[in-house]
């Protein structure tokens, strides 16, 4: 059996540098603005008549479809659409702006101002398509005791 190498001895620091580098990625304002205005909207919900609002919200983005248009300069395959969808479930900002489109597509079907109670928000990929689901849940802020559907 032959004997184990020898350990060297561990290399002594000559220079420390003074600078930690990181790169983080992160999705850039000005491009989820772009995305979300360029996103198809599917909403669905009802007003039930002691005003509890239950409704929900698809937006679909196709990043293959606006790099096509010269909207994007990234690369737009499978592999971004996973990047961003990430991205996207991870930014507050971003979040906090499907929450306002989740309102206002609740406004636009129950033709009243909705106070919401819940947001659940999912963000996934299929191919270079990224979808968005918002489900919603409040309360009408009149106290109108309307169906709407």
């Amino acid at each position: 059996m032959p004997s184990p190498s020898p350990k060297r001895p561990m290399a002594k620091v000559q220079r420390v540098a003074l600078i930690s580098r990181q790169v983080t990625e992160r999705l850039g304002l000005a491009g989820a603005e772009l995305l979300l205005s360029q996103a198809s909207r599917m909403s669905e919900g009802q007003l039930l008549p002691d005003g509890h609002y239950f409704g929900s919200t698809m937006l679909t983005i196709d990043l293959e479809q606006l790099a096509t248009a010269g909207l994007l300069s990234d690369t737009c395959d499978v592999s971004t659409a996973l990047k961003v969808a990430r991205l996207m479930a991870v930014s507050d900002a971003l979040r906090e702006r499907v929450r306002t489109v989740a309102s206002q597509e609740a406004f636009r079907l129950a033709e009243q101002e909705i106070a919401p109670t819940a947001v659940e928000i999912r963000v996934r990929a299929e191919g270079t398509l990224v979808f968005i689901d918002i489900d919603l849940e409040g309360s009408a802020t009149n106290g109108a005791i309307e169906t709407v559907g």
